[in-house]
């Protein structure tokens, strides 16, 4: 199962309507890129620690 736990911290006030949709798409798919590599980086870490 997939979890993480982000911290985010705004700067302003977020609008991502005002990014066009090929902006959007290249926001979340970074978004979710990220947040796959931070959870195959935790995963790696549980398993070092388990092969302890």
């Amino acid at each position: 199962m997939l979890q993480t736990n982000l911290n985010v911290i705004a700067v302003g006030e977020p609008n991502l309507d005002v990014l066009s949709n090929g902006e959007k798409s290249s926001f979340f798919e970074s978004l979710f890129s990220r947040i796959v590599e931070i959870h195959n980086e935790k995963q790696a870490e549980t398993f070092a620690i388990q092969k302890i």
